[in-house]
């Protein structure tokens, strides 16, 4: 029978982790292709649940949170790993959109490093307005309410930013982005409402509240952040 090559604990076949230890079963002596293979789809989890995930986050808006936080989580891909998924891609397509934009222009160097550190910084004070928004709530649920939004928000902005960069050169790219507009802020509206239920006269109103606060508080962080970089 395998042993556990971290503890020596007897292995049942097959088994994917240790159940004295919980290492992983896993041998790196072996070519690096399977080796690659198996640390890309545990980083990124691409399995499955990274598709019913991202299906559930696009097309019904709170969902995702609402299921993760009752309790129904072993078909989603967790929150922090699909947040890492979506903000690096859309920070690399920032940096590409903002070297783009340069032009060779040596003295303008990409902050896409900077703006990625901020957003995830800023999370915890989304939560926490969504904490006073909406009394009565959990913070941690409030956290990945706070995740999942900003994922999505990721995903329009991911689109409508290079829209918008490149409008002046046809119509048709200013005329794109007003979709883009209705999709997000109809997203926010009903993911509020799926996940808070309150009436939607309270849902518009607290949206718009923390729309306001929050912008406020980016502003704050952006403007002291890059105040520092260019001192």
């Amino acid at each position: 029978m395998p042993s556990c090559s971290n503890c020596n604990h007897s292995l049942p076949n097959h088994a994917n982790y240790c159940p004295s230890c919980g290492q992983r079963n896993i041998s790196y002596q072996k070519p690096i292709k399977p080796v690659l293979t198996d640390m890309f789809h545990e980083t990124l989890d691409i399995d499955g649940r990274m598709f019913t995930t991202f299906k559930t986050l696009l097309c019904k808006p709170g969902l995702l949170s609402l299921e993760y936080n009752n309790g129904k989580r072993t078909k989603y891909t967790p929150p922090l790993r699909i947040y890492l998924v979506i903000s690096i891609l859309f920070f690399l397509v920032l940096s590409i959109l903002e070297k783009s934009l340069a032009k060779g222009d040596g003295s303008l160097s990409s902050n896409s490093d900077s703006y990625s550190k901020i957003m995830f910084t800023l999370l915890p004070f989304f939560a926490l307005t969504l904490q006073l928004l909406f009394r009565k709530t959990y913070y941690l649920s409030n956290l990945i309410v706070a995740i999942h939004l900003h994922c999505i928000s990721y995903l329009v902005f991911m689109i409508s930013f290079p829209l918008e960069a490149y409008e002046d050169r046809h119509p048709i790219l200013l005329v794109l982005q007003l979709p883009l507009a209705i999709y997000i802020v109809r997203y926010f509206l009903i993911a509020l409402k799926t996940n808070y239920e309150k009436s939607w006269l309270e849902t518009i109103i607290k949206f718009t509240l923390l729309l306001t606060i929050y912008i406020g508080i980016m502003g704050i962080f952006f403007d002291v952040i890059f105040q520092e970089i260019n001192d």
